[in-house]
């Protein structure tokens, strides 16, 4: 059990590594998209790059169309940065800008806590036995951090309702 917790560990901390280098490169998408705008600043036309793919000049145009809309293939990307001598850079990075794998983590496991601690809370109301607000905070926390040390699922369950399937 404690090998797992010290490979997931160390799998954090490597791929918060990488996300740390990848978060200088926060810049958006160009309107056009990357491969009409990088062809354009190589200076190649439509049909110098589809015989470069391989392809027909349709499929470049094609391909320029949909990136914007985000309705592209990894693999079409690839291509079409292989044949401008450039590469495609791909990655997952936490949403808010300068967030940690940690914080992500922390997040929703105050959230996981919030929703458990609401249900016991209700039944206590019930019973006249309310909490003030600093007891709430100091008892979230806690269920938080034992949460996210015991590397309990549950912190992935608090806000999954309504949620759009991949």
């Amino acid at each position: 059990m404690r090998t797992d917790r010290k490979k997931k560990s160390n799998q954090k901390r490597i791929v918060q590594q990488k996300l740390d280098q990848l978060s200088k490169l926060n810049e958006p998408m160009p309107p056009s998209g990357w491969v009409k705008a990088i062809r354009g600043a190589l200076g190649l036309s439509i049909r110098q790059l589809a015989e470069r793919v391989g392809v027909g000049h349709g499929s470049i145009n094609q391909l320029e169309k949909r990136e914007p809309k985000k309705r592209v293939t990894l693999e079409s990307l690839e291509n079409a940065a292989r044949a401008m001598d450039c590469k495609v850079v791909y990655a997952i990075v936490p949403q808010e800008s300068g967030a940690t794998l940690d914080d992500i983590i922390q997040n929703k496991a105050v959230a996981a806590a919030s929703k458990i601690l609401k249900e016991v809370s209700h039944t206590m109301k019930l019973e006249a036995q309310g909490t003030s607000d600093k007891q709430v905070r100091n008892e979230i926390t806690r269920i938080a951090n034992e949460l996210i040390e015991s590397g309990d699922g549950r912190i992935w369950d608090a806000d999954t309702k309504g949620k759009k399937n991949v």
